[in-house]
C-alpha cells in the first residue's frame, strides 16, 4: 500500500568513460521505488544512510524502450470448440445470471483482457519489516513507467494502464537550452488521446534507449542516462552551467475500470510536518465497492521546493485547468506556484476523469548531488467478499479504520525509507553474496515473490467479520 519513489540527480564535470556494471558515476539520474510497511517505531525516525539511487548487486534488467516477447492469447482449434461447447454454454449462461444479480463472477472466460509481457514490480501488498505481508491490494508496474493491472478489491483486476500517472521531469540551463519530457516512451496508447486538452499534448519525447530498468522484488530502479538532455547526461554536467530542474508526478483519481469516470471524485492540498506536502485524491468507487485514498506526497528541503495541482482535467467536462494547461504552467514557470486554486477541488462530472499533480523544483550547480523524495500511498480499510463479509485489513491496526490514513501513511514512508531499505538489504545480502549460487539463482528467488503482492492476497486485522 505503501510505494515510495527517491530520484537522485547528479551534476559533475568529467568526462564519459566505462563504468562495472551497476557502479553508477556522475551524471545519470535513477528512480527507486519499493513496497513497504512497518508499525510505526519513534526509535526509527533518525534516518539510516543508504544508498537509495543504486540498484542492488543483482537485478533483473531491461531497457526500458524495449518491447519485450509478442504474446498470442489463448485459442482452441474447431475440433476443441465442438467439444467444449456444452459446458462453454453452461458457463455463458452462469455468468449471465450472475450479472443479472449485480455480481461478478471470478473467472470469466469471454472476457478478452490486455496482454503484455512489460511488467515489472508491483507495488503495495508486502512490507519490510520482518518481510510480513501487509495487503492492501496492488498496483503493477511496467518495466517502461506505467502503472497497470490495478487489484485493490479481491475478484477485480483492471489490467489496463492508467496513462496519466507518470513521472516528468523539465530542464532549463541559463544558455537557454530546455527539455521536458515524461519518463515513459511513448505508449501506442497516447496517440489515440483524441482530446487536445488532455495528456496527448504532454511531451512524449523519451526514447529509453540508454535507460535500464533493475528489479529485485521488493524494490525496483529505474537509471535514466543522458535523457532526455543528453548534454546533461540528467544530470551529468558537461558544460559549467547549472540547470533548473523540475520533477513532476502527476496520478489519476482512479481506481482502474469505469468507475474513473462515475463523478464525484474530488482532490485537496495537503500540509504536513517536517516539509511534507501533496495532495490527497478521494474516490468514490462505484459499484458498491468501498471508497479509496490517494496520496501523492514530496519532502521540501532547503535545496527542493514543493508545490501543488490539486486538480486538473484529464477528459471530460469538468471544471479546472485541463491536462495541457497543467503541463503548460511547468514548463513555462517549473512550479504551480502562480497557480490560484482552492484546497479542495470541487468533485468531478460523470463522464470526466481529474487528476492531481506535485511538482518538486531545484537548482544543480555542476559536481552537485541532489535528492527528490516522493511517495504514493493508499486507504482503504475495509475488505468485502463474495460471501457478503467485510473485514478490516492488517494495517488498520497501526493507521485506524477511518479512511482518513493515507496523508500519514505517504508521510511515514518519505520519513521511514532508510530504515525500511536497510531491513531489505540485509535480509537479501546473504542470498545475494552467496558464491554458492548461480547468478540468476538469487534474482529469480527474490522475483518471484512478487506473486505474494500480484496473486491478490489479503490480510485482515484478525477481527471477526464487520456487522
Amino acid at each position: 500500500m505503501i510505494n515510495s519513489v527517491y530520484i537522485n540527480i547528479f551534476a559533475a564535470r568529467q568526462s564519459l568513460r566505462k563504468y562495472p556494471d551497476n557502479q553508477l558515476p556522475s551524471g545519470k539520474m535513477s528512480v527507486n521505488h519499493f513496497d513497504g510497511e512497518r508499525e510505526p517505531d519513534e526509535s526509527s525516525n533518525n534516518k539510516v544512510k543508504v544508498d537509495h539511487w543504486k540498484p542492488a548487486p543483482l537485478t533483473w534488467q531491461r531497457k526500458i524502450n524495449s518491447e519485450g516477447n509478442v504474446l498470442s492469447g489463448f485459442t482452441l482449434s474447431l475440433q476443441e470448440m465442438i467439444h467444449m461447447a456444452p459446458i462453454g454454454y453452461r458457463l455463458w449462461r452462469y455468468i449471465r445470471e450472475e450479472a443479472a444479480k449485480g455480481r461478478e463472477v471470478f473467472i470469466n472466460p469471454f472476457t478478452k483482457r490486455p496482454l503484455s509481457s512489460c511488467h515489472g514490480v508491483p507495488l503495495g501488498g508486502i512490507g519490510c519489516i520482518r518481510n510480513i505481508i501487509f495487503s492492501a491490494g496492488s498496483i503493477g508496474r511496467t518495466y517502461k513507467g506505467e502503472f497497470l493491472r490495478w487489484q485493490l478489491f479481491p475478484r477485480i483486476c483492471e489490467d489496463k494502464p492508467i496513462l496519466a500517472n507518470q513521472f516528468s521531469v523539465f530542464v532549463s540551463r541559463p544558455n537557454g537550452e530546455n527539455y521536458s519530457t515524461v519518463l515513459c516512451p511513448g505508449s501506442p496508447e497516447v496517440s489515440k488521446e483524441s482530446s487536445p486538452s488532455g495528456i496527448g499534448s504532454w511531451d512524449w519525447n523519451l526514447n529509453g534507449h540508454n535507460s535500464t530498468y533493475h528489479a529485485l522484488f521488493p524494490r525496483a530502479w529505474t537509471i535514466y542516462e543522458g535523457e532526455p538532455d543528453p548534454a546533461l547526461k540528467i544530470l551529468f554536467n558537461l558544460g559549467k552551467t547549472a540547470a533548473d530542474v523540475t520533477l513532476l508526478f502527476t496520478w489519476a483519481n482512479s481506481v482502474g475500470g469505469v468507475s474513473e469516470f462515475s463523478g464525484r471524485h474530488c482532490n485537496s492540498k495537503i500540509r504536513m510536518k517536517d516539509g511534507i506536502r501533496g495532495v490527497l485524491l478521494h474516490h468514490m468507487t462505484s459499484n458498491g465497492l468501498p471508497p479509496v485514498t490517494f496520496a501523492i506526497a514530496a519532502e521540501e528541503t532547503d535545496d527542493v521546493h514543493v508545490s501543488e495541482c490539486p486538480c486538473f482535467v484529464i477528459s471530460g467536462n469538468s471544471k479546472g485547468i485541463t491536462a495541457t494547461e497543467m503541463w503548460h504552467e511547468i514548463k513555462e514557470h517549473g512550479s504551480f506556484d502562480r497557480l490560484k486554486s482552492a484546497e479542495t477541488s470541487m468533485p468531478s462530472e460523470p463522464g470526466s476523469s481529474v487528476g492531481a499533480a506535485i511538482a518538486a523544483s531545484l537548482t544543480i550547480s555542476s559536481e552537485a548531488v541532489r535528492t527528490v523524495t516522493f511517495s504514493l500511498a493508499w486507504d482503504c480499510p475495509e475488505v468485502n467478499f463474495l460471501s457478503g463479509r467485510t473485514y478490516h485489513r492488517r494495517y488498520t491496526k497501526f493507521y485506524g479504520t477511518h479512511g482518513d490514513a493515507a496523508a500519514n501513511i505517504a508521510h511515514d514512508a518519505i520519513l521511514e525509507h532508510g530504515h525500511w531499505e536497510h531491513q531489505i538489504e540485509a535480509w537479501q545480502r546473504p542470498i545475494l553474496e552467496d558464491k554458492r549460487l548461480p547468478e540468476w539463482y538469487p534474482i529469480t528467488l527474490f522475483n518471484e515473490l512478487y506473486y505474494l503482492n500480484s496473486g491478490g492476497t489479503v490480510w485482515t486485522d484478525g477481527s471477526p467479520p464487520l456487522a
